[in-house]
């Protein structure tokens, strides 16, 4: 009879307890390190379900840049950021409230276009980074065309109003802008 016996356990597989959770019985393994997994830990993975560290993927395609991709987003979002900048600068301040969302979608459209639709805090940073520093070189290049590319002498300007007139209107503008590239990624 302890034959009988013997062949019965040996024939009936014994339950498993999750590697993770030992009070748990469990029936499934993973696909490639063979562990046993509960239905808590366990992933579905492209050939089966796998473990929490087996199944998290070494890269995350959905918000990993490739160094081609990161240049190009960049370089574009601060191209872009300094042409709509500029022109942002130019308009009046109900036109800059407007007109910067759209200008800001429009950005970010082209920055996730070149980088391949990425996703992520990469993306803000680049999207809202070229924003802002757009909006400083445009009114580098304002000041510069506008006021003292008319010969009147620096000293006697009044700077003043200049920073208040670019400050305002590039605050307005930059905020306006982020607020549309922002509505762009969701």
């Amino acid at each position: 009879m302890t034959t009988d016996a013997a062949a019965a356990d040996l024939a009936e597989p014994q339950p498993l307890f999750c590697y993770r959770h030992p009070d748990r019985e469990t029936w499934i393994r993973c696909g490639r390190c063979d562990q046993p997994i509960c239905l808590r830990c366990a992933m579905q993975g492209p050939v089966g379900m796998r473990c929490k560290s087996c199944g998290k993927p070494s890269r995350d395609p959905l918000t990993a840049l490739t160094l081609q991709q990161l240049i190009l987003g960049v370089l574009v979002a601060l191209g872009a950021g300094t042409v709509g900048g500029y022109i942002g600068l130019q308009m009046e301040f109900f036109f800059a409230i407007f007109l910067g969302p759209i200008a800001g979608g429009l950005i970010c459209e082209a920055v996730m276009r070149v980088t391949g639709y990425k996703r992520g805090p990469r993306m803000y940073a680049i999207v809202f980074g070229g924003i802002l520093v757009g909006v400083l070189i445009a009114a580098g290049i304002y000041v510069r065309t506008f006021y003292l590319g008319f010969g009147v002498p620096e000293e006697e300007f009044p700077m003043e109003l200049l920073f208040s007139e670019v400050l305002t209107g590039g605050l307005v503008y930059a905020v306006a802008a982020m607020i549309g590239a922002y509505s762009r990624f969701r």
